[in-house]
């Protein structure tokens, strides 16, 4: 682990320095920020690590392209007067997201019900603690704000507290959440929804190490809320098709190509490269390396992969409510087509499997295969896989990467094809 948030977000911000902000997102700041107080821990570290790849790209937290910011809770509002965005999603370490909801294939998340606020035009979404007697205030775990409105009203603290204001007769829990505040010289102030509340939790910063060091063992359905929306996401899962775009590979004469169990990228890949040599798919999970193993020996048609999918306690995934990644699914080929690609695999190539958990790889192994041969080595997305960031630090995935290309480099050459811990696609030569 990193000693503090300071060495956290430097090691962030060091392998994520060349993502672009997209277009879509320029005008939207996603500042995290870590109480002044919190001490730092094992546990601490996991929480920021989740809140920062959860809200670092795109709608679901797995891609790139969002603007991120840190700082601590003290320096939040100099870092909301320096910023040029119109709108910000403020969000405290240890907030967590459930990240997979859909509805008819549409994508509902924390960071779709931020940019829906963005569109709607008010003013600030917050968790209003209005305590009968007392002063209000907005919680600090999550917070999204409109700058420019909020620049129009000379850019007010929004960390104070309040006594003048009136407050709906409604809460949403207790007898101090209510639906909205009318603070005086503000715009109303609006609390999250019971929908917006159920695809979110916050940690408190309760003592989790001992959970977060052992997810290996923490059932999917559990009574830990926090975790409950976590672990969403957290399931051994065998992928179908995959979930990238096929991209342009080099075409040469390669000696040896790696692969990932999940999809049929490999099997594409052979066909573009007229390849008949040796494969070697790869996985952590040996019903995985089984699975794959029966659709390529049996060539299975997709109903018999949907009909081993009904017998199995696996999780299949096959993109069929996730649009954009069904498309890039179908721009590999349609199914038959892939299917004839595996076969042709099949009969041409020497197919190995092994059981290897990229994170922790039998370095040796891999070094004896790839000394000396023209290699082509695709991980997919596994370094930024939201399971394998669940269950290592990010300094463990940065150093594993560079350990795997330290070792390819004693290949004669090696395409390498894969996103780094921080989501963004490397694609290059080693040599």
């Amino acid at each position: 682990m990193v000693n503090n948030f300071d060495e956290f977000v430097s090691l962030w911000k060091r392998e994520s320095f060349d993502i672009k902000i997209k277009d879509q997102f320029k005008d939207y700041l996603f500042l995290v920020f870590l109480p002044d107080k919190v001490e730092w821990s094992f546990g601490v570290e996991k929480q920021a690590q989740t809140t920062t790849l959860m809200v670092s790209g795109g709608l679901t937290g797995a891609s790139t392209g969002n603007d991120v910011q840190f700082c601590y809770r003290s320096q939040i509002h100099e870092n909301l007067l320096k910023s040029n965005h119109t709108h910000a999603m403020i969000v405290s370490v240890g907030m967590v997201f459930d990240m997979v909801e859909h509805d008819n294939g549409k994508q509902i998340t924390p960071i779709t019900d931020f940019i829906d606020f963005a569109k709607s035009g008010k003013f600030c979404k917050a968790h209003i603690i209005a305590r009968p007697n007392e002063p209000m205030f907005l919680h600090y775990q999550h917070m999204n704000l409109n700058l420019d409105k909020w620049r129009e009203l000379n850019c007010p603290d929004m960390n104070q507290r309040w006594t003048d204001y009136t407050r709906s007769p409604e809460n949403f829990h207790d007898d101090y959440t209510p639906y909205w505040v009318d603070i005086k010289g503000m715009p109303r102030i609006n609390n999250f929804t019971h929908e917006e509340r159920r695809r979110k939790a916050f940690s408190y910063f309760r003592d989790q190490e001992n959970t977060w060091k052992n997810l290996h063992n923490l059932p999917q359905q559990n009574d830990d809320y926090y975790f409950s929306r976590f672990m969403t996401r957290i399931t051994e899962s065998y992928y179908i098709f995959n979930t990238e775009s096929l991209r342009e590979i080099p075409i040469t004469e390669f000696d040896v190509l790696f692969s990932p169990t999940a999809g049929y990228s490999a099997e594409a890949n052979c066909h573009r490269l007229n390849f008949d040599k040796k494969v070697i798919f790869y996985d952590y999970n040996q019903t995985n390396i089984d699975t794959k193993r029966s659709i390529i020996e049996l060539n299975m048609s997709l109903d018999e992969i949907y009909m081993l999918k009904n017998i199995s306690n696996k999780n299949f995934v096959d993109n069929i409510g996730n649009a954009p990644a069904h498309e890039r699914a179908k721009a590999m080929g349609d199914f038959e087509e892939l299917r004839q690609m595996q076969a042709e695999m099949y009969d041409r190539c020497d197919i190995e499997y092994w059981l290897m958990d990229l994170i922790n790889a039998d370095y040796d192994r891999i070094k004896e295969v790839v000394k000396d041969k023209v290699v082509f080595f695709d991980t997919s997305n596994i370094f930024s896989y939201h399971v394998c960031h669940a269950y290592n630090t990010l300094d463990k995935l940065v150093n594993s990467y560079y350990k795997l290309h330290e070792t390819l480099s004693y290949a004669k050459q090696c395409w390498f094809q894969g996103t780094k811990p921080t989501k963004q696609w490397d694609r290059r030569w080693i040599s």
